[in-house]
C-alpha cells in the first residue's frame, strides 16, 4: 500500500482528513504551517496515537519539513492499526514550494 499522498490529491481531500503536523518547535518556527493541521509531537503522536486519533479508520495525512520523520510516523501507525495513514509528498517545504 503507497504511504505517500501527492500535493493534488491533498488538495482534493484535506477537508475530510485530519492533517497532523509533526515539525519540531525549530521547524514549527521557521516554515509555514498548512491551514487546519494540527500539531503533535513525533514521539507523543507514535506513543499514543489513540490520544489524538479516536478511530483507526480515520483518514489520517502527517507532515514535516520534507517528509522524512512523517514517514517514520506513517509506518508506526499502520503498525499500530492506523491503516489510513499518509505522508504529505516532499513535507511543508514540498508543498508551499510548488504554490
Amino acid at each position: 500500500m503507497e504511504l505517500i499522498v501527492i500535493k493534488l490529491k491533498f488538495d482534493k481531500i484535506k477537508q475530510r482528513t485530519l492533517v497532523i503536523d509533526i515539525l519540531n518547535n525549530w521547524e514549527r518556527q521557521q516554515l509555514r504551517k498548512l491551514p487546519n493541521s494540527i500539531s503533535i509531537p513525533f514521539l507523543e503522536l507514535v506513543s499514543k496515537p489513540e490520544n489524538y486519533i479516536k478511530d483507526t479508520s480515520q483518514l489520517v495525512i502527517t507532515y514535516c519539513n520534507y517528509g522524512n520523520h512523517s514517514g517514520q510516523a506513517v509506518k508506526i501507525l499502520r503498525k499500530r492499526s492506523y491503516l489510513n495513514s499518509f505522508v504529505l509528498e516532499g513535507g511543508a517545504e514540498g508543498y508551499f514550494s510548488k504554490n
